[in-house]
């Protein structure tokens, strides 16, 4: 029962502004994978991402949620969208429309703690490999790319990153693939600073994007805009430095 109120709630959230504002969104609720265990890359985009639908005139509020539940809710229009998913992302999730301009830049990562793990940059780098593979459930590009080149009795997904760790520090798996924002700052954490894990290969470098609904692809093309002169005026260098700053 409570979990049917707060979807509820957002739903109506997210109807209410636009319909209270004759048909312009003045107040959206977007979801975002970024959390506190990202380190301050959560900080960097409420930083930019307020300023940026602020000056929009549109008020905006973040709600945290596991990948797979972020895709579900966006999915679904519980959400008015997401605030920081790779490029190829559109092409997973029809109804949202990707937000042009980049906010900040990404890498993909297998990390491993076997030290026979030797790995070229590029995901060709595991096709056909015997290693156990593992990646967070709710990354559907990042299982996309590795189902092409992966066997599927190597490949597993776990729920978080935490989970994918642990299983390398067991030896339950051999690669771990995912996000650096996310594993770098959780290899600082004592359970796993000294645990030998390490990085094996970068998979991808990209772009990390905003996608809404595409009842708003107005507001994307011009949200695009702002953000490219954010950046071109040293505001989204700016953010970066205070959220790294911050406690």
């Amino acid at each position: 029962m409570r979990r049917r109120s707060f979807v509820t709630g957002i739903t109506l959230s997210a109807l209410a502004g636009p319909r209270a504002w004759g048909g312009e969104a003045r107040h959206l609720v977007m979801a975002s994978v970024v959390t506190d265990n990202d380190g301050f890359a959560a900080r960097w985009l409420a930083l930019i991402y307020t300023d940026a639908f602020r000056q929009l005139g549109v008020a905006l509020e973040i709600r945290s949620f596991p990948a797979a539940r972020a895709s579900a809710e966006a999915a679904a229009g519980n959400v008015d969208g997401e605030l920081a998913r790779s490029y190829d992302y559109a092409a997973v999730q029809p109804d949202l429309v990707r937000v042009a301009e980049p906010t900040l830049l990404a890498e993909t990562v297998a990390y491993a703690r076997r030290a026979d793990v030797r790995l070229a940059p590029g995901w060709s780098s595991l096709r056909d490999t015997s290693f156990r593979i593992e990646y967070r459930l709710g990354y559907p590009v990042i299982a996309r790319k590795l189902t092409t080149v992966v066997p599927a009795d190597r490949l597993t997904d776990v729920r978080n990153a935490e989970t994918g760790l642990r299983k390398l520090v067991l030896g339950r798996s051999d690669v771990y693939v995912d996000n650096a924002y996310t594993v770098e700052s959780l290899l600082q954490r004592p359970e796993f600073r000294d645990a030998g894990i390490r990085r094996a290969a970068v998979m991808e470098r990209g772009g990390i994007h905003a996608f809404l609904n595409k009842r708003y692809a107005d507001l994307a093309s011009r949200l695009s805009v702002v953000l490219k002169k954010m950046r071109d005026s040293g505001q989204i260098e700016r953010y970066r430095l205070q959220a790294l700053h911050q406690n």
